[in-house]
């Protein structure tokens, strides 16, 4: 007679481990997988839509960041604003050129710098001396380390230096005297040195360390130090004068120029001379112009910029030959990669308001079949040597108006021009009322700034007034193709409140919230993992309790399973 067996075997679903089939000889842990399974789909739909979101706001991230590029490269096209006497902008950039009037390298005599405030023109320069330091040298010792017995105190600098007091003991040798002499020249501007002139003979040498000023010394108590080791003479002169002191001397456009330097920085505004060599009889001419190369190179910079934003778009509308969208284009058909390259390839139709040039392709910029730029740039390097103001008002804003007390100090407009003129009143303490033609709902005033309401043409506009009287202001603005752009694209790549910002806090917003759905389906079919094992251990445990029961009964009627 045999009895039914209740051993089974050791199953995990899940965390839990239990004894599964022991009765029943079914497999309850797969079927608790399966079950659960079931229910964990849509936590598996929920991820795989976390995961496209994923997907896609870096797909946003990229295209925020090529738009701020493009971004950045307008902005260093277009106009900057304020009060400033000059704004800064690559426009204003001059380069100077030099030449000789023979063989000789001009860079060999003469370093010149050139800001954006000098003037365009022609200048002729010679240098006829270069500005030198003074040096002098002691007599030759026999031991530059031997104490020289003297007691006594020196004073030494450069004129229009601070005096510096060096004293002097008996065990004091050459290069120690040497080594307080430079302890002091930050005061005096006088450093030595001691040189081993021949074997057994070394030397101490003085230099002044600014050029054009005299070494000037004085005699304290006790010996006579400067003497006693040959920098001076019996008669308290220069012993060995190695150089004199000399200043630099430039005929600059004719006129004779002296200076105790060889940098001169305040000859005229915007031009700094350095001085490396004289040459008396070479004439370097220095040409100053308008930066043209680094104009092109904010262009050129522009141009790569905007094809690396066309690039994304075109990648990610991407469509193979069967008609299935390419796993690359994680933006695909998306409004607002759609609005901002259609937006942008639109400020390429307008005509900018600048004479010679009134659109990019007039200066050598066009598309090509992919709507991607291209540049001719023989045309280009003729329009910024031809017309170079043109090109200029081309892509930076043109503003003007007639008071020298007001100013444009914001823009981020859209308009592409704007003529009015602008009624202050004012108190002689505060600005009271702003309009135009009588409208005062147009600009809202805080202290000196006016700013263009939202939904007015005048929005983006900000202006200042530092006057105390009231004036009407006559104002001109004509937006440059930077400008526009620059402005376009400000509301799509704001990284606080433009649009492709909101949409990525939108895809953080969704994915937080069906991170939280799918925790809760998890959470669930957990619940129900554990509520299917009990279920099932009950089941086999009765099974298990039926089988005990029937094998009793066989016993007491002395049958098997065979009966």
């Amino acid at each position: 007679m045999s009895s039914i067996g209740q051993s089974g075997n050791l199953s995990q679903s899940g965390n839990t481990i239990f004894l599964s089939g022991g009765s029943s000889g079914l497999d309850t842990a797969a079927l608790i997988e399966a079950a659960v399974k079931q229910r964990l789909r849509e936590a598996d739909k929920i991820d795989v839509r976390i995961d496209e979101n994923l997907a896609k706001y870096d797909g946003y991230s990229t295209l925020q960041s090529l738009g701020s590029n493009l971004q950045s490269s307008l902005t260093a096209l277009r106009k900057a604003y304020g009060f400033s006497s000059t704004d800064g902008s690559v426009y204003n950039q001059k380069a100077g050129t030099i030449a000789t009037n023979n063989s000789v390298d001009p860079q060999s005599i003469l370093g010149v710098n050139v800001t954006e405030d000098a003037a365009i023109g022609t200048n002729t320069i010679i240098v006829q001396n270069k500005a030198k330091s003074m040096r002098v040298a002691s007599e030759y010792s026999a031991d530059a380390t031997a104490a020289l017995g003297l007691n006594g105190d020196f004073d030494i600098r450069l004129e229009n230096s601070s005096w510096a007091n060096i004293s002097v003991a008996a065990g004091d040798s050459l290069n120690s005297i040497a080594a307080k002499i430079n302890a002091a020249s930050g005061d005096s501007n006088v450093s030595a040195q001691v040189i081993k002139t021949s074997e057994n003979e070394w030397q101490m040498v003085l230099t002044g360390l600014e050029t054009g000023q005299y070494m000037q010394t004085a005699t304290g108590a006790g010996d006579n130090i400067l003497q006693a080791i040959g920098v001076h003479d019996g008669g308290g002169a220069y012993q060995y004068e190695l150089q004199a002191n000399e200043n630099a001397q430039v005929l600059f456009n004719g006129v004779a120029v002296t200076r105790n330097s060889n940098v001169i920085d305040d000859l005229v505004e915007g031009v700094s001379l350095d001085i490396k060599n004289a040459d008396p009889t070479t004439e370097i001419t220095l040409d100053i112009g308008n930066d043209a190369p680094a104009v092109k190179d904010a262009i050129m910079n522009f141009v790569e910029s905007y094809n690396a934003l066309r690039d994304f778009v075109i990648t990610n509308n991407q469509v193979s030959s069967d008609g299935t969208v390419s796993e690359d284009a994680v933006l695909y058909n998306d409004n607002i990669m759609k609005s901002l390259d259609s937006s942008l390839q639109g400020l390429f139709s307008i005509n900018f308001v600048t004479g010679a040039q009134e659109t990019l392709r007039e200066i050598g910029i066009e598309f090509d079949p992919n709507n991607k730029l291209k540049v001719d740039e023989i045309k280009l390097d003729n329009a910024l040597l031809d017309d170079f103001g043109a090109v200029q008002a081309l892509f930076q804003s043109q503003y003007s108006d007639d008071n020298a007390e007001f100013n444009i100090t914001r823009n981020t407009s859209r308009n592409a021009s704007l003529n009015f003129a602008l009624d202050i009143t004012h108190d002689g303490t505060n600005i009271t009322n702003v309009s135009v033609g009588g409208d005062n709902s147009l600009f809202t005033v805080t202290g000196s700034t006016i700013k263009g309401n939202a939904g007015t043409i005048y929005e983006g506009l900000t202006f200042a007034y530092v006057g105390n009287t009231s004036t009407t202001v006559n104002v001109g603005f004509n937006q440059g193709f930077a400008d526009l752009g620059a402005n376009l694209l400000e509301n799509f790549t704001n990284n606080i409140n433009g649009t492709i910002q909101s949409e990525k806090l939108s895809i953080e917003s969704q994915n937080e919230n069906l991170d939280s759905r799918a925790s809760r389906v998890r959470e669930r079919a957990e619940a129900y993992r554990l509520s299917l094992i009990e279920k099932y251990a009950r089941f086999e445990s009765q099974l298990s309790a039926a089988k005990a029961t029937i094998n009793q009964i066989r016993a007491i009627l002395g049958t098997n399973n065979d009966d």
